[in-house]
């Protein structure tokens, strides 16, 4: 299980809205120049660290410095959907159309090609999200509290699942 350190942000009918501390990748990301991941967090904002988690009978509150794990398998299953599946049916498309069509439009319709075959990778990617939404697999969960809010006096909770870093 992979697990992050959150902050609740607002709690409501047994649902957290929890922003992630956010983690420059590399020092090259947090300067901007390296893969892009450190301009794409500055461009996308707050969008991108607040996630929806089960509080899971929790009593959490606003403040509230919390542990979320998220299983490897939904990670690793979910990233190969969202990149891998689009990248392979571009591909499958281009090379299809190059194959069938008459050798002078062959470049022409491989580059054509590739276009509806990434998005119909989109489309299954999404189809695949959509269908595992909400699934308790698929969505991170409460494994226990980092830090109780100020003058909160609660007890730490104990942690469920071991954790594992992947960077």
């Amino acid at each position: 299980m992979i697990i992050e350190t959150a902050r609740v942000l607002r709690v409501a009918q047994g649902v957290a809205w929890v922003s992630c501390d956010s983690h420059a990748g590399c020092q090259r990301c947090a300067e901007g120049r390296g893969c892009g991941g450190g301009v794409l967090g500055r461009l996308l904002g707050e969008r991108l660290r607040e996630v929806r988690v089960d509080t899971a009978g929790h009593a959490l509150k606003t403040g509230d410095r919390i542990r979320i794990g998220l299983s490897e398998t939904a990670l690793l299953q979910s990233s190969l959907m969202m990149y891998l599946v689009p990248l392979l049916t571009m591909l499958v498309a281009a090379i299809a159309a190059r194959l069938l069509a008459p050798v002078a439009w062959s470049e022409a319709a491989s580059v054509v090609a590739a276009v509806p075959g990434l998005l119909a990778g989109l489309v299954m990617a999404r189809n695949f999200g959509r269908r595992r939404h909400g699934r308790a697999a698929f969505s991170p969960q409460v494994v226990g509290m980092a830090e109780p809010a100020s003058g909160s006096g609660r007890r730490e909770l104990p942690i469920v699942a071991r954790a594992s870093r992947a960077r």
